[in-house]
């Protein structure tokens, strides 16, 4: 993302806040309304479902669009099987992307059952909507043509596809370092503190603001920015075999702490983001200067493809144009700063050993955006031989 951009359309949001929220207000009262109407064991599934969704506006029908129509079809003619897909859906257990295709699915048959020849117009979008709805703290509404304009006028790295679900992912997280951004903006929370009515749900997780602010770089900040092309890496990079490594471990203390892990993992999650970013970049250099440019387009983001638990981050190439998977840790302090590694993400290092790769981004510089690198190959055996946490699966005997 660049900084200069961004900085750019935080200062045009806050002149055109007043604009753009008289266009947008509807949505922080959608969510209140669906707050205050649904109850998943209403008598009347359909009765509730359409208080509930009954100020949604824009979000569920536009256009040549409407998923709010269709929905309260489903829901007075099929009211027991379309209550158990929501119940499905905000089922915060299982996996998101898994949620949404099954939620998909569900609703294809329905539709055709009803509807054959109509759409159901259950798309990402209206999915997310729901969702949004239901856990305003957790999601950020999202629209395909929202988000590819942002990533253009914001030069992101990514560069969504129409219909691919792994938009999702990157689009959130995307949206949780934008709303750090605008979380240290004392005049924009000031402004979105004083738009909030008594009819409007209190957006003190920023999401909706965060959504606002992307639809407003997306749709109402048309100005042209000039900037300069972002400068190359500029990094002091060591390349090192697992195997000439070794782990120096702790020693067991009893004494008590007191530690802030809530927070420290939220920092640590967005630091984690900035990093895996940095060095998606890196890899596009790196494969630029080495005349890959037809690899360049295959390199993958895993952990937004796909979500946490493959074992790797990126799935990238080296110079000789072979596949690597890439684990990345990145820390603002020194090289040796503490760091954990999961255990799939040791197996995966088991497996890909010859390919495996831990990228150890150190003394990172946020605001320069630069950093030093240590290049770890191989499987993680030899450096992960101090286990801090053990997972207990209790059985009734």
């Amino acid at each position: 993302m660049n900084k200069q951009i961004l900085t750019h359309y935080i200062e045009e949001y806050k002149l055109n806040f007043d604009r753009v929220n008289q266009e947008e207000i509807y949505k922080w009262k959608a969510v209140k309304c669906y707050q205050d109407n649904w109850d998943i064991e209403a008598d009347n599934f359909y009765e509730m479902l359409l208080a509930s969704l009954s100020k949604t506006k824009n979000l569920l029908n536009s256009g040549q669009y409407f998923p709010l129509r269709m929905l309260l079809q489903y829901a007075e003619q099929r009211p027991t099987v379309l209550r158990q897909l929501f119940k499905d859906l905000y089922n915060e257990e299982e996996d998101l992307f898994e949620r949404i295709q099954n939620f998909q699915t569900g609703i294809n048959l329905i539709n055709i059952e009803l509807f054959e020849n109509k759409k159901s117009y259950q798309d990402q979008r209206a999915i997310i909507v729901y969702l949004v709805l239901r856990f305003p703290e957790r999601y950020f509404f999202y629209k395909f043509d929202m988000f590819k304009k942002f990533s253009d006028k914001l030069s992101l790295i990514y560069k969504p596809v129409k219909g691919h679900l792994e938009n999702i992912g990157h689009f959130n997280s995307q949206c949780e370092l934008i709303r750090f951004e605008l979380s240290l903006d004392q005049e924009i929370l000031k402004l979105h503190k004083n738009r909030i009515t008594a009819d409007c749900y209190y957006d003190e997780s920023l999401n909706i603001l965060t959504q606002d602010f992307i639809y407003a770089v997306a749709r109402h900040l048309d100005r042209v920015v000039l900037v300069e092309k972002p400068t190359p890496i500029e990094t002091t990079e060591t390349n090192i075999l697992s195997t000439d490594l070794t782990n120096s471990g702790d020693q067991i203390s009893f004494r008590g702490k007191t530690v802030n892990f809530i927070q420290n993992e939220i920092e640590n999650k967005r630091l984690g983001d900035i990093g895996e970013l940095w060095v998606m970049r890196y890899e596009i250099e790196k494969l630029k200067n080495a005349n890959k440019h037809n690899l360049i387009k295959q390199i993958k983001h895993t952990s937004k493809d796909e979500g946490d638990g493959t074992g790797f981050d990126i799935q990238s190439f080296d110079i000789n144009g072979n596949r690597i998977f890439i684990e990345v840790k990145t820390t603002k302090g020194r090289q040796n700063s503490t760091f954990f590694i999961t255990r799939n993400e040791l197996e995966r290092s088991k497996i890909e050993k010859d390919n495996y790769y831990l990228y150890r981004l150190y003394n990172y510089n946020e605001q320069k955006g630069t950093a030093d690198l240590l290049i770890i190959q191989g499987e993680l055996t030899n450096i992960c031989n101090f286990p801090t946490i053990y997972k207990i699966n209790l059985k009734n005997n």
